[in-house]
């Protein structure tokens, strides 16, 4: 095994092997593996703990000790700034989106509106005819 894979995302960190986003200074708590297939598995799984990232797979030599040598080039720069923190956490609002009341959160009582009064109608009369009954001489001529 000259080569093994590891995980970076577009904030310049690494994937540990306990899953946690390090700077990559450490090379043997990275993950890393010799097969680009589980490489694959375990972007899938970080990406969808955290569907935002966008994590690559990086091919890096061993070192004689067995630990990935991590490219110059591929690694954050060093900041003074010791309270920078994880940059993936920010705790501000996006800047698209525009702080406003959420309706679903807070709904607003509908506006009460007076029932309409229904329109009177005026019974319609009984009909003054009544049913006509058979003529009874017509059917005692029938039988």
């Amino acid at each position: 095994m000259s080569h093994v894979y590891v995980l970076t995302n577009q904030h310049q960190q690494f994937l540990s092997k306990s899953g946690e986003w390090t700077d990559g200074r450490e090379p043997n708590k990275l993950f890393r593996s010799e097969h680009k297939d589980v490489a694959i598995n375990q972007m899938f799984e970080a990406n969808t703990r955290n569907v935002s990232l966008r994590i690559e797979l990086l091919l890096c030599e061993l070192s004689i000790k067995g630990h990935p040598q991590i490219p110059e080039e591929a690694l954050a720069p060093v900041s003074s700034d010791v309270s920078q923190g994880d940059p993936e956490i920010t705790p501000s609002t996006p800047e698209e989106l525009p702080e406003q009341a959420n309706p679903e959160i807070e709904p607003q009582p509908a506006p009460e509106v007076a029932p309409e009064e229904a329109p009177e109608v005026a019974p319609e009369p009984a009909p003054a005819e009544t049913p006509a009954q058979p003529d009874e001489n017509k059917s005692e001529s029938a039988a």
